[in-house]
């Protein structure tokens, strides 16, 4: 049987490129898309290059950009894109065609309604137009959540500070006040009490400003004002160094949620997560309780063909709450991960889903049988500030070299894999894309709780040495 052909938007997020390019090649055909070139690093470039029959990247931005080069490492695509939605589905519309794809997919959360749009008009399986709007706009999202039979929570749409301001006195603190349209906890900010809120949100707001995104992103309003989902892990968990929310793995197949795997979380730094655990610990009535929650969530979207990335609140007495959910994969490496622990690769599925809808050989619940514990975590700027190793005032830096301890290790933990910067290596901390980590770290031990505990061991005594160059703000 000749593979069939299935188009990749290929764009920052989700599932890394090189799990998804190298599983999904080795079954169907590639066309990968690139509509935005700037966002696409070199190895990312190279990967679409080795396992793509054809690649074709958007003509406008080298009609003016004409030395363009792939960057070597990019967290947020730092440039505009001003095509209009409805102008990205007729680009989708017409690769498609031309190539007689079978389906279309995205790992970014910025493509998935235009994808859904083209998705519908060409006959071929997807999110659904109105599922996609709601998943990438977390104000409709959360109207959503409050029908579906989850726990309600109190949230108003905000675009001007006179509606942050009705916001917060409607909805009270603590408040959560969140960009309606990014990804990444990008411009997330918590208000504990009203004192200073106005500035707060006109800062949030001006930041918000200097954030690219495409003009084919489309809300309602930029913003939505949420009562705050207070976490408690102690009813969850009987282990320290695990924290308030864990999120699930699913698909959803013609309508139908199922979910594969429940990842614990480290403590985070503000709303910056800090490392995934796959799979969970916690026990089976935990696990029902999120699994029942997530499956309200997406199917009350009306999510038809897709994966999911859902985050959960862990509450006081066990009472679930949902943070938000997307039609698209987890990032990090935790999609690898489920394949390394449990031996299922997501990515492939996913195709095969939206190739045969429940013709497809998939899982049909909740992913068991494993035998190891793997981790992917990020060390952040902010660790090494805590442990006096970057001065707090710092705000240019070049690093000469990263030492991560061998003893902070517990139990049969080991380091599988790791990313530490290179002697020279310059860091903005100014940009935003210094939040994506300065070391990242894959574990893997035979106990959970000897993971988590070795996470918090590097954390707390990884060192950082800088060279003379760096600049305090």
């Amino acid at each position: 049987m000749s593979k069939k052909t299935v188009l990749v938007i290929a764009d920052l997020g989700g599932c890394p490129p090189h799990m998804f390019y190298e599983s999904v090649a080795e079954s169907y055909h590639i066309v990968s898309y690139i509509p935005r070139p700037y966002a696409i690093t070199k190895g990312h470039a190279e990967l679409i290059e080795k396992y793509s029959i054809a690649v074709i990247k958007d003509r406008n931005y080298f009609e003016t950009t004409p030395s363009f080069e792939h960057p070597d490492s990019i967290y947020w695509a730092q440039d505009d894109d001003p095509k209009s939605e409805e102008e990205v589905v007729e680009d989708l519309i017409r690769v498609a065609t031309f190539f007689k794809v079978d389906a279309m997919t995205t790992n970014n959360e910025l493509f998935i309604a235009p994808m859904a749009k083209a998705a519908e008009r060409l006959g071929l399986r997807g999110a659904g137009v109105k599922a996609a709007e709601m998943a990438r706009d977390k104000s409709r999202m959360r109207a959503a959540f409050n029908t579906s039979g989850v726990k309600a929570i109190k949230s108003q749409p905000v675009t001007t500070l006179s509606d942050f301001q009705k916001a917060i006195e409607s909805i009270g603190t603590p408040l959560i006040l969140k960009p309606t349209y990014l990804a990444s906890s990008i411009g997330v900010t918590l208000f504990r009490e009203r004192a200073g809120s106005d500035d707060l949100f006109l800062n949030v707001q001006s930041y918000l400003q200097t954030i690219p995104v495409p003009s084919a992103v489309t809300y309602e309003a930029p913003f939505v004002a949420e009562t705050y989902l207070e976490g408690t892990y102690e009813d969850w968990y009987q282990e320290e160094g695990y924290a308030d929310y864990v999120s699930v793995e699913g698909l959803v197949v013609e309508g139908e949620y199922i979910p594969f795997v429940i990842h614990d979380k480290t403590p985070q730094i503000g709303f910056t997560e800090t490392a995934h655990i796959t799979p969970s610990i916690l026990d089976h009535k935990a696990k029902q309780l999120i699994i029942d929650a997530a499956r309200k969530a997406n199917e009350g979207l009306g999510l038809e063909n897709c994966a999911t990335h859902t985050e959960v609140k862990l509450m006081k007495n066990r009472e679930v709450g949902l943070i938000e959910t997307a039609a698209r994969f987890a990032g990090w490496n935790m999609i690898p991960n489920i394949q390394k622990v449990f031996g299922v690769d997501m990515a492939k599925l996913l195709i095969d889903v939206l190739v045969d809808g429940k013709n497809a050989a998939f899982p049909t619940e909740l992913l068991s049988g494993h035998t190891c514990y793997i981790a992917d975590c990020h060390l952040y700027p902010q660790h090494f500030k805590e442990s006096g190793h970057i001065p707090p005032d710092v705000t240019h830096m070049t690093i000469d070299h990263v030492y991560i301890p061998q003893d902070a290790l517990v139990g049969d933990t080991v380091i599988v894999n790791e990313s530490i910067p290179t002697k020279g290596t310059f860091v903005d901390l100014s940009l935003f894309e210094a939040f994506n980590g300065i070391v990242s770290l894959e574990l893997k031990g035979s106990s959970s709780q000897d993971v988590a505990s070795s996470i918090h061991n590097i954390q707390k005594q990884a060192t950082i040495h800088l060279m003379d160059e760096f600049v305090k703000g």
